[in-house]
């Protein structure tokens, strides 16, 4: 016989060595939240059509009610006002911004003086995501 070739054992032993590093990589991406269902995983696989961009509108509405009630309830002179999200972070009423992604998002308030009382409208800007009716001047 010719044995300058591979032999039917050592292809086998290739093969089966390959399935146990493929099993051992699933094991582990399965482990870390990449790969499959694990709720204990460090990554969370966020599902992008049911991230809600209006729980973060909400939370920069509800730090802007905060912030106006402690320096501007009572002398709004002005129909409408202005709280940018780079004030609300600075005096410590929010933290950054985050979408699904990790990234940061920018962002202002309206408030809104009007005959039955104060409005808050909160505008953001993600990299995937803008409220409509969002100007980029009122936000820097």
């Amino acid at each position: 016989m010719n044995k300058k070739g591979w032999g039917l054992r050592v292809e086998l032993v290739i093969i089966l060595l390959f399935v146990i590093c493929l099993v051992i990589v699933s094991i582990g991406l399965n482990r870390i939240g990449l790969l499959g269902e694990n709720p204990n995983a460090p990554i969370q696989n966020v599902d992008r059509e049911t991230f809600d961009y209006t729980s973060l509108e909400n939370k920069l509405i509800e730090s802007t009610k905060k912030y106006f009630q402690k320096y501007y309830e009572y002398e709004m002179n002005e129909n409408e006002m202005i709280v940018r999200l780079s004030t609300l972070k600075y005096n410590g009423y929010i933290s950054d911004l985050l979408d699904e992604n990790g990234k940061s998002c920018s962002g202002y308030a309206k408030v809104v003086n009007s005959g039955s009382g104060i409005v808050y409208v909160g505008y953001i800007k993600c990299p995937k995501y803008t409220t409509q009716g969002y100007e980029g001047k009122n936000d820097w």
